[in-house]
């Protein structure tokens, strides 16, 4: 069943006009930010939902930061702003996502999806679809696109791909957005490879993405780490939020010698909850040392 669930944000718009900007977000850029500013003020919209898939088209692996990860991110960046909310959806097509979103929204709000170019001429091609025409028809009947500039791709483009007769029925149905040249090479992407290659991401990530980057060695080798203990840690979390701290427990397994090896085996072992309590107890890795 096609679900959309509000992770952050103010409490689900019952109407209104409501943009959803879907994406990996991984991770967030100024980019995303200063698109749905962008969006909201041009087309005067109520909310935007920062949209993140369970399962995303064309990135069935996706590589970096965990979904958990990113949804701590998006919920950091949307705390503060009362028009902007953090969502996830467990549905891939646009056109699968618009009734998951008119359950959460209501279904007399105004769903506008803000997309790139790129996700545009995706949404267009047919091999995505066993009919094409019916899904576009279904989508189109319930929302309407923001389609953004997207490196070489800008309004031009967009006319002609709206011009072709197999895309004209929809053509009152998309918007062109105009960013400025700044954002249009901003990628997610261009910041994970340059942070695993050690370079500094410089203005393309808000402040609070990049001090969750720093913090948790992300794109590099010691975020293997905090994976690791989130697995780990997962089928005793309630325990865990109790008598863990999990900044001690990754800074213990990073360490080198004895203690550090003993901590990254824990990690890396699947073993009974008691035998885990114990082994972290024993380690001094626990608030009260016993369990």
């Amino acid at each position: 069943m096609p679900e959309a669930v509000l992770v952050d944000g103010p409490e689900p718009v019952r109407g209104g006009r409501v943009g959803v900007l879907p994406g990996s977000f991984n991770p967030p850029t100024v980019a995303h930010l200063e698109l749905a500013r962008a969006a909201r003020r041009r087309f005067e919209l109520d909310t935007v939902a920062f949209s993140l898939g369970s399962v995303i088209v064309d990135k069935e692996r996706v590589e970096g930061l965990c979904r958990e990860d990113r949804l701590l991110l998006l919920a950091l960046l949307t705390a503060d702003d009362v028009r902007a909310a953090a969502v996830v959806v467990n549905r891939g097509l646009y056109s699968e996502q618009a009734p998951a979103f008119r359950a959460c929204f209501g279904h007399d709000a105004d769903l506008w999806f803000i997309v790139g170019m790129d996700k545009v001429l995706q949404i267009f091609d047919p091999r995505y679809y066993e009919d094409r025409d019916a899904a576009l028809d279904t989508l189109f009947a319930q929302v309407r696109l923001i389609a953004a500039n997207r490196e070489a791709w800008g309004a031009e483009a967009l006319r002609a791909l709206l011009d072709r007769p197999e895309n004209a029925p929809y053509r009152h149905r998309v918007q062109p957005l105009e960013l400025p040249p700044r954002l249009r090479h901003q990628s997610s992407s261009a910041v994970r490879h340059g942070v695993g290659s050690g370079e500094p991401p410089g203005d393309a990530i808000p402040p609070p993405v990049r001090e969750f980057l720093e913090a948790t060695g992300a794109y590099r080798e010691a975020y293997e780490l905090r994976l690791a203990g989130l697995d780990t840690l997962y089928p005793v979390r309630k325990w865990a939020e109790a008598e863990v701290t999990f900044e001690a427990l990754l800074a213990r397994a990073a360490e080198s010698g004895v203690a550090g090896a003993g901590v990254r085996e824990i990690l890396h072992s699947r073993m009974p909850p008691e035998d885990l309590k114990a082994r972290l107890a024993r380690l001094g890795l626990t608030r009260s040392h016993a369990w």
